[in-house]
C-alpha cells in the first residue's frame, strides 16, 4: 500500500509540474514572421503567424529590444485584438520603439537609415484568445493607455488648428484696424492697407497713430 501510495504522489508530482501542466500555451502557436520601422515610423508593423488549428481572436505578448550587440535595451508588453485564421499570418501595428530619437528595425533599411540608430526584437508569447472577463480585468491598462495615445494625437492636432484660427484672426483684425484708423483720418484705406503688407500692420497702425484725427468742423485734407 505504501508503494502505490509513493508513486501515485509521484505520478501526481510529475503532472503538476510538468511544463505543459503550467502553461497551456506552447511559444511556437505564435510565432513573428517579420517587422518593419523606419526612423520616421509612429508605429511598427508586426507580422504573425497563427500554428494553432483554431482562430486566434486576441493576442497578449512581449516585445524585447536589443542593440546590435545583443544587449537587451527595453521591452514593451503588448495587448492586441486581432483575428488570424489557423496557418495565416497576419500584420498588426504596435507603438514604434523610440520614435522621437528615430530608432529603426536593422532590417529594415532605405537610404538615411544608416545615420539613425538600430536596434533588434525578440517576440515573446504570454497568452492568446483571453476570455473577456480576463481581458477587461487584467488588460484594460494597456488598452487604456493606446487610447489616451490616440486621443492625446487628436488634442494636440486640434490644439494646432486653433492656435492657426487664432493666428489667422488677429492678422485680419489688424488689417480692418489700418483700415478703420485710416477711414477715421479720412486717408486712402486702400493706400494705407497696401502699405500695411510692406510695414506690417502694427508698424502702419503706430504711424496712423501719430497722425491727428481731422476735427469733424473742418474739411478733410485728403479724400479716400
Amino acid at each position: 500500500m505504501n508503494v502505490r501510495y509513493l508513486i501515485l504522489n509521484v505520478i501526481l508530482f510529475i503532472i503538476i509540474f510538468s511544463p505543459n501542466a503550467m502553461s497551456q500555451i506552447n511559444e511556437k502557436d505564435i510565432v513573428m514572421v517579420s517587422y518593419e520601422q523606419s526612423p520616421w515610423d509612429y508605429n511598427g508593423t508586426l507580422s504573425l503567424k497563427n500554428n494553432t488549428d483554431n482562430e486566434i481572436e486576441n493576442i497578449d505578448f512581449s516585445i524585447l529590444y536589443f542593440d546590435m550587440s545583443g544587449k537587451q535595451l527595453d521591452y514593451k508588453d503588448f495587448f492586441k485584438h486581432v483575428s488570424i485564421a489557423p496557418g495565416m499570418t497576419k500584420k498588426i501595428d504596435i507603438s514604434a520603439y523610440e520614435h522621437s530619437r528615430h530608432y529603426h528595425y536593422y532590417k529594415t533599411k532605405d537610404q538615411i537609415s544608416y545615420m539613425y540608430p538600430a536596434f533588434d526584437i525578440k517576440f515573446k508569447l504570454n497568452d492568446y484568445n483571453v476570455r473577456l472577463q480576463e481581458t477587461e480585468d487584467n488588460f484594460a491598462p494597456l488598452l487604456l493607455s493606446e487610447e489616451t495615445h490616440n486621443q492625446s494625437i487628436w488634442s494636440g492636432f486640434g490644439i494646432y488648428i486653433v492656435l492657426f484660427l487664432l493666428f489667422v484672426s488677429i492678422t485680419i483684425g489688424t488689417y480692418v484696424l489700418v483700415a478703420v484708423m485710416a477711414q477715421q483720418r479720412n486717408l486712402n484705406v486702400i493706400g494705407w492697407i497696401l502699405l500695411s503688407f510692406v510695414l506690417t500692420p502694427i508698424t502702419v497702425c503706430i504711424i496712423l497713430l501719430c497722425i491727428k484725427k481731422p476735427d469733424q468742423n473742418e474739411p478733410p485734407l485728403y479724400r479716400r
